[in-house]
């Protein structure tokens, strides 16, 4: 091996490692150019030309370091046919090492294009985060959450995650809000206070139905008014407004509102 590997070395006449060292320091300086120069100089740009001009400053330079290493290989390793191959192939080995999560992304979104587990306007959550699907890359999701945030999320995160998806290509989203009430009162009577709190919600979608579901617990009953919003982006505000005139309403007729237990709201 250290035979094979005396071979591909390139003979030195004495001023390579100087040409080596102007190499280095002329990308050294053309790295910080671009670091610091062309930053300043963007910064005096509009603020939409400077969105475009500054992604480019990666680029920049990775041709900077490129542009050093096929300077310098040649002067390290003899340019022959096998040396080449030889170079060619570790690169191309360390490079699909390097980007193997690029490529897993990629498949995925391939997938993802025929299966279609979410679309455009779809309520998706994915781990910990819950939003509108407003982009489909063929590598990446992107996600507006409820503070308008957009989060990009690699498709290759459904190979172990899990997927929840309130749509479904729909425009009907479920909404669900939560009551604990103390066991001692009239459960019909509770139940259409919910109902009608439901139906006079200036945001429901008339045209789908309402559900008001109750179980017994150990320390109350716990009642849960399902219902439509007209728009999935009014969600937040269907709910807030259900949660507070629900309560209102059961308290206005007599029934104590009673807080869960820890483990139940864990679950």
């Amino acid at each position: 091996m250290s035979e094979n590997w005396r071979k591909m070395l390139q003979e030195w006449s004495g001023n390579e490692p100087v040409y080596i060292l102007l190499i280095l320091t002329a990308a050294w300086i053309a790295y910080e150019l671009v670091r610091h120069l062309v930053t300043r100089i963007t910064g005096l740009l509009r603020p939409h030309e400077r969105f475009y001009a500054l992604p480019w400053i990666p680029l920049l330079r990775l041709i900077i370091l490129l542009t050093a290493a096929t300077l310098i290989v040649p002067l390290i390793i003899r340019p022959t046919r096998e040396n080449v191959l030889a170079l060619l192939g570790a690169t191309a080995f360390a490079v699909g090492f390097a980007i193997k999560d690029y490529i897993s992304c990629l498949i995925a979104g391939i997938i993802f294009m025929f299966e279609r587990p979410y679309r455009i306007g779809d309520w998706i959550q994915i781990g910990e985060t819950y939003g509108e699907v407003i982009h489909l890359g063929l590598r990446t999701v992107l996600v507006r959450t409820i503070d308008a945030n957009d989060i990009t999320i690699p498709h290759s995160a459904l190979w172990t995650g899990q997927l929840t998806n309130a749509t479904s290509g729909q425009k009907d989203l479920l909404c669900v809000t939560e009551f604990y009430v103390h066991p001692d009162h009239d459960n019909a009577l509770a139940r259409q206070a919910l109902f009608d709190v439901a139906m006079t919600s200036v945001y429901l979608h008339l045209d789908r139905p309402i559900v008001v579901v109750m179980k017994h617990l150990p320390f109350g009953l716990y009642y849960k008014l399902k219902a439509y919003p007209m728009e999935a982006r009014e969600q937040f505000k269907f709910i807030a407004d259900l949660t507070e005139r629900g309560q209102f309403a059961l308290q206005e007729t007599g029934l104590r509102l009673v807080a869960a237990p820890a483990a139940v709201m864990g679950q």
